[in-house]
C-alpha cells in the first residue's frame, strides 16, 4: 500500500472512509458465529489497559484517549497527539500477588494512509506476571494409588506427603500492539494490530487480533464521542496443548464532557463508557441479558493550571474494584500519575498503579 503525503480531506471522501470502516466494525461483530468456541475471560489480562490516569478515571477513557495509553483505549486518539511521548506504568494487584506493566511509545507522523489531515503511530506492550504457581502434574502417578487414571479428592489428600516435590513456576502473559490513528475530517479513526503470548509453566499460547476505534470531538458542544470495536476479527489463541481459545469481539462506546473555567484556571473532564460483550458472562458483569453483558465505567478529572490533577471513578466488571481514585502532577516534559483501586477480593489488599510519561 502506498502512503500519501498529508493533505486535507473534505466532504464526501472523508465521510465515505469513516462510513466504510464503521460498517466494517459493525458487520464483523454482528456476523460473528454464535458457536460456543469462545472462551470466557480468555486474554483477560489485557482488559484493564494501561496508564494510571485512565485507570484512576475508572477506565472511562474511550472518548478521552489523548495520551500514549490511547494505543489500548482507542487508537483513533493517536491522530491528534503533537509530540513524541513514552509512558511507563507499573501496577501491583492484590498486594504483590500480581505484577502488571504497560509501556507505550507514540509519535505524530508526516504521512497518512488515507490522505487525512494528521496521523500518529504507537507501539505498546502489556505484561502480567504471577510467580510461585504450584504444579503437581508430575505427581499424578504417585497420587493415583488405585491406578484408575484419575486422582480423586481422597487421593489428593496424599499431596501433603509430597510437598517437597511440588514444582513452582510462573505465569507470563504479553500483549504487543502496533497502533495507527488518522484524522479524517471531523472524525478520528485508528486501529491496533495485537499479538498475544501467554505461558504458564511448560504450556504456552500464541494469538493475533485487531482493534478498531473512532473519535468525534465536539459532537455536540463540549461533548466528545468515541467507540472502540475490540478484537473485531476475533482473537485466536492457540495453545501448545492443542487447545484453542477465542477472544470474542467487544464494543465500547463512550462519551466525555470537557469544560474550562478560565477564571479559576481549572478544567473538568467527565467521562463514561460501557464495555459490551457477547460471550455469555452473565452475572459476572454488571448488566446482562442472555449472552450479552456490559460493564459501565465512569470517570472524573479536575485539573488545576494544567499541572495538578485529581481523579475518581467507578470501574465495574470482572476483577474490578468499583471505586477508583488517582492524582497526577505535570512539570513539562514529565508527568507522574497515580491510581488506586479498592480491595477486589475482600482479602484486605488494594491495588496501586503508578505511571510516568515523558514528552520529547
Amino acid at each position: 500500500m502506498l502512503l500519501k503525503r498529508v493533505r486535507p480531506v473534505r466532504g464526501r471522501c472523508a465521510r465515505s472512509a469513516i462510513l466504510h470502516m464503521a460498517l466494517l466494525g459493525a458487520v464483523v461483530v454482528l456476523l460473528l458465529p454464535s458457536g460456543a468456541a469462545a472462551t470466557k475471560y480468555a486474554g483477560s489480562f489485557m482488559e484493564n489497559g494501561g496508564g494510571a490516569r485512565a485507570l484512576g478515571m475508572g477506565g472511562a477513557f474511550t472518548a478521552v484517549a489523548d495520551d500514549p495509553s490511547a494505543t489500548f483505549w482507542n487508537p483513533a486518539g493517536l491522530a491528534t497527539l503533537q509530540d513524541r511521548e513514552i509512558l511507563l506504568m507499573h501496577s501491583e494487584r492484590f498486594g504483590d500477588l500480581i505484577d502488571r506493566d504497560f509501556i507505550a511509545y507514540t509519535q505524530p507522523v508526516s504521512w497518512s494512509i488515507f490522505g487525512g489531515e494528521s496521523a500518529g503511530i504507537g507501539l505498546s506492550l502489556i505484561r502480567l506476571g504471577i510467580d510461585d504457581i504450584p504444579f503437581t502434574d508430575h505427581l499424578e502417578g504417585l497420587l493415583d494409588t488405585d491406578g484408575d487414571g484419575t486422582v480423586s479428592d481422597e487421593e489428593l489428600r496424599g499431596l501433603f506427603n509430597y510437598q517437597d516435590q511440588i514444582q513452582y513456576k510462573s505465569d507470563q502473559e504479553f500483549g504487543l500492539l502496533f497502533s495507527y490513528g488518522e484524522q479524517l475530517g471531523s472524525w478520528l479513526a485508528g486501529g491496533s494490530l495485537k499479538f498475544v503470548r501467554q505461558s504458564v509453566g511448560p504450556y504456552s499460547s500464541l494469538g493475533v487480533g485487531f482493534d478498531l476505534g473512532f473519535l468525534r470531538p465536539r459532537i455536540w458542544k463540549s461533548l466528545d464521542f468515541g467507540i472502540k470495536f475490540q478484537d473485531i476479527t476475533t482473537t485466536y489463541l492457540s495453545w501448545s496443548t492443542g487447545r484453542n481459545e477465542l477472544i470474542t469481539p467487544a464494543v465500547v462506546p463512550g462519551l466525555a464532557w470537557n469544560s474550562e473555567f478560565p477564571d479559576w484556571n481549572m478544567n473538568l473532564v467527565v467521562a463514561a463508557s460501557a464495555e459490551t460483550r457477547f460471550d455469555n458472562r452473565r452475572a459476572a458483569d454488571e448488566w446482562w441479558g442472555g449472552s450479552v453483558s456490559a460493564n459501565p465505567h465512569l470517570g472524573l478529572e479536575v485539573g488545576f493550571s494544567r499541572k495538578v490533577f485529581l481523579r475518581g471513578g467507578f470501574d465495574s466488571g470482572f476483577e474490578a474494584g468499583n471505586i477508583t481514585a488517582g492524582a497526577g502532577f505535570r512539570l513539562n516534559p514529565l508527568t507522574v500519575d497515580y491510581a488506586y483501586a479498592g480491595d477486589m477480593l475482600d482479602i484486605d489488599e488494594v491495588t496501586h498503579r503508578i505511571s510516568l510519561s515523558v514528552r520529547f
